[in-house]
């Protein structure tokens, strides 16, 4: 299991702060499997940072059981 951690819009908008899916794959393809899951997200996904297992990641790394990943939005504020 890889768990998932949404925060800030993604939280909201999904309804929840994490979740533990069955996956192994790509930070790409994980991005996919959230967005077919959760398509009020789609939009946001793209810009969107992934971090896995607290290390900033691109989209081709890859993800394994018993990963965390988590979802960071982009924040702005003043």
């Amino acid at each position: 299991m890889v768990e998932v951690l949404y925060f800030s819009i993604l939280r909201e908008k999904i309804g929840k702060e994490r979740e533990s899916l069955e996956f192994e794959g790509s930070v790409s393809e994980l991005k996919k499997l959230i967005a077919g899951k959760y398509p009020q997200v789609k939009e946001i996904l793209e810009s969107v940072r992934f971090a896995v297992n607290e290390e900033y990641v691109n989209e081709e790394a890859k993800v394994k059981d018993g990963d965390r990943v988590a979802l960071i939005p982009p924040v702005s504020g003043g």
